[in-house]
């Protein structure tokens, strides 16, 4: 059936709601699967997009050929030229300058190198100078595939234009297999843009269904074709078929849930190099793919409950000092972080939590919250352009450092690609004919719960929308009121994977910052990651490890890695299989039984109260 694909150059992005899911095995096992069969002829490369938190190449024995830095430009100023007027700083929509007392300051980990800022100076005191903001590796010998990835630097907020780089380099003639990052904001939107045919991966939860749900929405916004894979499949996989069901998309195949490949992807394995029995299964899914993947049906989402605006007041309210927050990290989704959390809230006596993973907000599928208000936000624009004012001159085109101006050489019309639009407001400033304007762009929506728990605070972001750090200092700015006005002891993080945007924005300011981890090669691998962007904000870390069980090769290097640093550990979590059951129940470890993993978490809160600062 491979024989006859019908195509000679194919992209196939591998996604997921978010991180965890298993979208890394699964792009490893397709491209070593297809690299070998006999039956596809065809060239194959391995892209690892998700540059934040990549992985893929801790499973390959890699002899690199090729190390590609990425630039993106940065402001410098001229002292002797600038006057200190300041609008530079008022132009800027992403909060990179500020001007005090006359002199400008630059926060190069906020700048998007949109070139605004140049644009506007009328003293021609900025220019804008290439800055390393990360690196691209590639193999092109590496065999049964070529295989490459990208590495944003930590603390850099512009992982598109990394992906941008990468995506340059796909096969013409062969099959492109791209590993995506989690979530639906900008970085998942360029890689699926890119894409042919979307592979989501899902697990049958509730956390699962939920985050593929937002990710089908992209998809069927970005009229994207794709089917689900889903992975740890056990008996009852009715959750997933019946959402799949609503969107009328496939299930391509299931990958079962055994202990055995856990360990396996623990320890760096390619799951089918070890497993031959999943050969078949991942031969047919790429098949099916083919011949069955479809654009998602526009599913029409339920209407927040009690929606308003939220009180102005409330939000504004400053920030008490009696409480302690304590942000939850991870590096990337699936350690475990969300029911540790959840399980944190089942035990804290006086609390408000908030969820500041916007891309897949998941802590309220533990707390069965009531939704009490929902506030629509939009904290974005989008750039229009009139035809009737446009001279065509194409500056705009030029200018934009987004790629989101399209031309259509036939009519000469020249229209905003409201998908890779920023709204950083270059394309306004330099058009001579004052042809461009903007309109709100919505971001999401922000909401504040009710459980038997406390109030949680916590938000959506609109599939493919910017702003998401944005959005995450929202959440954190109401938590704080709320907090404060309901004069609570702890304020409690689940923050978002990466360490991008989402992710500066949780940890600034945060009293407390905890990392669960996994004793597998990736999950070190994003602990090191993340560990740095922690430092970064004079925080010192402390350590969850989650499945300590699982690898005790793994959960020692993390020991190690700790006692080292002068890191605290926390505690360790044993293996649990009813974890996922309290997960599928809607409830937290704690509250669904007394078992191994619920003991440890009891004991885990109870050092981290004792030790509280």
């Amino acid at each position: 059936m491979l024989k006859d694909t019908g195509f000679d150059s194919l992209k196939v992005a591998i996604c997921s709601g978010k991180g965890g899911t298993g979208k890394t095995t699964l792009a490893l096992s397709l491209a070593w699967t297809l690299g070998r069969a006999e039956e596809f002829s065809l060239p194959v490369r391995l892209l690892d997009c998700d540059v934040e938190e990549p992985n893929c190449h801790l499973f390959l024995r890699c002899n690199y050929d090729e190390l590609l830095p990425v630039f993106a430009e940065k402001p410098v100023f001229d002292m002797q030229l600038c006057n200190g007027c300041g609008i530079c700083g008022k132009k800027c929509r992403y909060n990179a300058i500020a001007v005090v007392k006359g002199k400008p300051l630059a926060f190069n980990d906020l700048c998007h190198s949109c070139g605004v800022c140049a644009a506007i100076c009328q003293h021609k005191a900025i220019t804008l100078k290439p800055e390393r903001i990360g690196e691209i590796l590639v193999d092109y010998n590496y065999k049964p595939f070529s295989f490459m990835f990208g590495r944003l630097n930590v603390g850099e907020s512009q992982s598109p234009m990394v992906i941008s780089e990468m995506l340059r380099l796909t096969l013409s003639a062969g099959l492109n297999i791209i590993d995506g990052p989690p979530g639906t904001a900008c970085n998942t939107v360029k890689t699926i843009a890119s894409a042919d045919k979307v592979i989501l991966v899902t697990e049958p939860t509730p956390f699962g269904a939920n985050d593929l749900a937002l990710a089908l929405d992209l998809c069927a916004q970005l009229n994207k074709p794709c089917g689900i894979v889903i992975n740890r499949s056990d008996s009852n996989d009715s959750l997933i078929e019946t959402l799949v069901g609503r969107y009328r998309v496939p299930v391509l195949g299931k990958i079962p849930f055994k202990r055995e490949y856990a360990r396996a992807c623990s320890d760096g394995f390619v799951l089918t190099e070890e497993f031959p029995e999943l050969r078949a299964g991942i031969l047919g899914s790429f098949s099916r793919l083919l011949s069955e993947a479809a654009v998602p049906a526009v599913v029409k989402g339920e209407s927040p409950q009690g929606e308003c605006r939220i009180d102005t007041q409330l939000r504004s309210t400053a920030r008490s000092e009696n409480f302690q927050e304590l942000t939850i990290l991870s590096g990337k989704g699936g350690t475990g972080k969300t029911s540790v959390l959840g399980a944190f809230v089942s035990l804290a006596d006086s609390l408000v939590a908030a969820d500041c993973d916007v891309d897949a907000a998941n802590l309220r599928l533990l707390m069965n919250d009531k939704v009490l208000f929902t506030d629509r936000v939009s904290l974005g624009a989008e750039a229009i352009i009139d035809q009737q004012k446009c001279i065509k001159c194409g500056k705009c085109l030029e200018a934009c450092r987004f790629g989101a101006i399209d031309h259509d050489e036939h009519t000469e019309r020249y229209t905003v690609n409201d998908v890779n639009c920023e709204g950083c407001g270059l394309c306004l400033e330099i058009c001579p004919a004052n042809a461009i304007s903007e309109i709100r762009a919505e971001t999401g929506s922000l909401t504040l719960s009710e459980s038997s728990r406390g109030r949680l605070v916590h938000a959506k972001l609109a599939a493919a929308a910017e702003n998401s750090g944005k959005l995450v200092s929202m959440v954190r700015d109401l938590a704080f009121a709320v907090v404060a006005q309901q004069k609570k002891e702890w304020l409690l993080v689940d923050g978002p994977p990466g360490t991008a945007c989402p992710a500066i924005a949780t940890v600034t300011g945060s009293d407390r910052v905890v990392l669960v981890t996994e004793p597998t090669i990736a999950a070190v691998h994003d602990l090191e990651r993340i560990i740095r962007l922690v430092r970064h904000f004079s925080l010192k870390p402390e350590i969850i490890i989650n499945k300590a069980d699982i690898n005790p090769t793994y959960a020692r290097k993390i020991r190690d890695l700790a006692e080292n640093a002068g890191y605290m550990i926390l505690g360790e979590i044993p293996f649990d299989e009813t974890v996922k059951e309290a997960i599928k129940a809607g409830m937290s470890i704690v509250d669904f039984n007394d078992g191994p993993a619920s003991e440890a978490i009891r004991t885990i809160w109870k050092k981290i109260k004792e030790t509280r600062k």
